[in-house]
């Protein structure tokens, strides 16, 4: 299960990256591999959604929902499953003493079976590794500009 991680830090409070992350209306803003999301049962713990990517169709749900602290999302297509962990931390200010900045950590696991060498072969996916840098960067600029 071969795993990308990044971190941004985005000029705005949790509560505003949290409303933006929760809002389905925005996820094909950000969110890696979705075009569009129809189909939303709920945006909690157990959520589902329908998305498009390119034509191809695919399922999600959410499986952790810990508000202003954890997003779990878990997308399929086919038999191919990703694990999307958003996990956010107040910072900013004076030893952090301000919180009006948020660390958002993004770990996608393609959740891929098959063992060392496909751990190994995965692993070294820069396409996986750029949808997710490319993910932070969408989801702290829509963020940033929401707040202006």
């Amino acid at each position: 299960m071969p795993k990308f991680e990044r971190e941004v830090e985005i000029d705005a409070p949790v509560e505003k990256v949290w409303e933006v992350m929760i809002d389905p209306n925005h996820w094909s803003e950000w969110f890696p591999g979705i075009e569009s999301v129809t189909n939303v049962t709920a945006v909690a713990k157990d959520g589902q959604f329908e998305w498009t990517d390119e034509g191809k169709s695919g399922r999600g749900t959410i499986v952790d929902f810990e508000p202003h602290k954890r997003l779990e999302i878990v997308t399929q297509l086919g038999d191919d499953k990703d694990s999307h962990v958003f996990e956010l931390k107040a910072s900013g200010g004076f030893l952090g003493l301000g919180a009006d900045e948020t660390k958002v950590e993004y770990t996608l696991d393609t959740l891929m079976g098959g063992g060392i060498l496909a751990n190994f072969v995965a692993g070294g996916n820069p396409k996986d590794a750029i949808r997710v840098k490319k993910a932070t960067h969408a989801l702290r600029r829509l963020v940033e500009s929401l707040t202006l």
